[in-house]
């Protein structure tokens, strides 16, 4: 997927970062899960969603100068740790983890860091500058592509300055596919995927790397 030259190894703290996101990211839906069976806390998944989750009409109000709800500011983070249910938990996980680990062995912790506050709030942004729904948006997959951008970008800085070291066709391909990828998943969820998070977030995971990888 990646044209890269030989990466540094994985330390044992670059899993320890990627796998604490992911540790609060299931904890949180087991307890959403408990809840949905009746087993304890009733409703709370949809009370953490009104307010965790980043809802649309509330960024349309901000937009037109109205009054609304404080919880507007840290959705625009938080929720990226709330998933829709296991499946959707399960896949934004294998997502994230993979990516994670190979964005932390190139840029380190703190970048890394950087990296997932950035590209969660584009990809929530976007969605709300391009998307008309009612419900609440979650899930980490704004981060997954924010993710994909960053080392895209690396990518592509490899390809252009170091020749005959990459191929361009070969990184084309691989837009090519990942923008085919979200198509056919939109349209097998009948509209029903984020896809204007993924877009938000991969713009500013491509972003927010040109602006700290060296120029030369």
């Amino acid at each position: 997927m990646f044209q890269f030259p030989p990466l540094p190894p994985v330390l044992s703290e670059h899993r320890q970062v990627a796998f604490a996101f992911a540790t609060v990211f299931i904890v949180l839906e087991l307890a959403f899960q408990i809840s949905d069976f009746g087993l304890a806390w009733p409703g709370l998944r949809w009370d953490a969603y009104r307010e965790f989750a980043f809802l649309d009409p509330w960024w349309e109000r901000l937009g037109a100068g109205e009054r609304a709800p404080v919880q507007v500011g840290w959705s625009l983070l938080s929720y990226s740790f709330l998933h829709g249910g296991l499946t959707h938990l399960a896949l934004n996980c294998a997502a994230f983890l993979g990516l994670s680990l190979v964005v932390l062995r190139i840029f380190g912790i703190r970048l890394y860091l950087l990296f997932y506050l950035v590209t969660a709030v584009g990809g929530a942004v976007t969605y709300g500058l391009l998307a008309e729904s009612d419900g609440p948006m979650v899930g980490v997959s704004g981060v997954v592509f924010g993710l994909m951008g960053v080392l895209k970008y690396a990518e592509f800085a490899f390809i252009t300055r170091r020749r005959g070291e990459g191929s361009m066709r070969k990184f084309a391909s691989s837009l090519f596919a990942l923008f085919m990828v979200n198509v056919v998943i939109s349209v097998a969820l009948s509209g029903m995927l984020a896809w204007q998070t993924h877009l938000g977030g991969f713009v500013a995971g491509w972003v927010a790397a040109w602006a700290v990888v060296p120029k030369a």
